[in-house]
């Protein structure tokens, strides 16, 4: 590369870029704070609407049903927990850990149109499902509003 070709706002871009991944990279694998601080675990969630219904599916593999605590609080779904280590024998060792481990929480907003007495769950699989009614008249269509 001749100087001519040397443009430093894109050296330093680069060298910006290639920090990121690295510290993405390794704040990914470390749990600073298992009470939802930089690197906990956040299972990954689905939400969905149809006609007459809310759905959340929540991906929690390795749990058990025990583990899992889902509530409604005010306008929220939230779904906390815990994945625990299983560690066979004391004194082991370790070459690599990628799954993540310790406690989660996830807070999902309810829209106005759910009735919130209606939430049913199931767990099976690793996945926990979600679902809860709309309410009755609650259409998805525009609400003319008249002005005085």
């Amino acid at each position: 590369m001749s100087p001519a070709d040397w443009d430093p706002v894109r050296e330093l871009a680069v060298i910006q870029e290639r920090m990121n991944k690295l510290f993405e990279t390794a704040l990914a694998r470390t749990n600073f704070d298992a009470d939802g601080g930089v690197g906990a675990w956040t299972p990954v969630a689905d939400v969905f609407e149809s006609a007459g219904r809310l759905d959340l599916r929540v991906e929690l593999p390795g749990l058990e049903q025990s583990d899992i605590d889902l509530r409604v609080e005010g306008d929220e779904i939230v779904v906390q927990g815990e994945r625990k280590m299983d560690r066979e024998q004391a004194g082991e060792q370790f070459h690599r850990v990628e799954r993540s481990y310790g406690k989660f929480a996830r807070r999902f907003p309810l829209p106005s149109t759910v009735d919130r007495d209606s939430v049913e769950a199931v767990y099976r699989d690793g996945v926990l499902e979600i679902s809860l009614q709309k309410k009755a008249g609650s259409g998805p269509g525009p609400i003319r509003v008249a002005i005085r």
